[in-house]
């Protein structure tokens, strides 16, 4: 193999590996904390997402499939709105 296919390989792979690790950092951009409530059952999560939306609504699936007896109520407890919500540094 050539040294100039060399460098265009290693280039390549650089390249790539800069997109990929560019690409990691701005998936998660910003981070909740979110409490949900449930007949007396309250839990607290953390989620990150690339916008508060995203985030707030992961932490909501976390909280509620924790404190959910069933689906029923996991189905209940997503629409409920969050006790409370707290952005958090990253």
């Amino acid at each position: 193999m050539s040294a100039k296919i060399k460098w265009v390989i290693a280039l390549f792979v650089l390249v790539f590996g800069g997109v990929i690790a560019y690409s990691s950092m701005q998936a998660t951009r910003v981070r909740y904390q979110v409490c949900m409530r449930l007949d007396g059952r309250t839990h607290c999560a953390v989620a990150e997402g690339r916008s508060a939306k995203e985030a707030i609504q992961s932490a909501m699936q976390i909280d509620c499939g924790l404190i959910s007896a069933d689906r029923d109520q996991l189905m209940v407890c997503e629409t409920q709105q969050p006790q409370s919500v707290k952005a958090l540094p990253r």
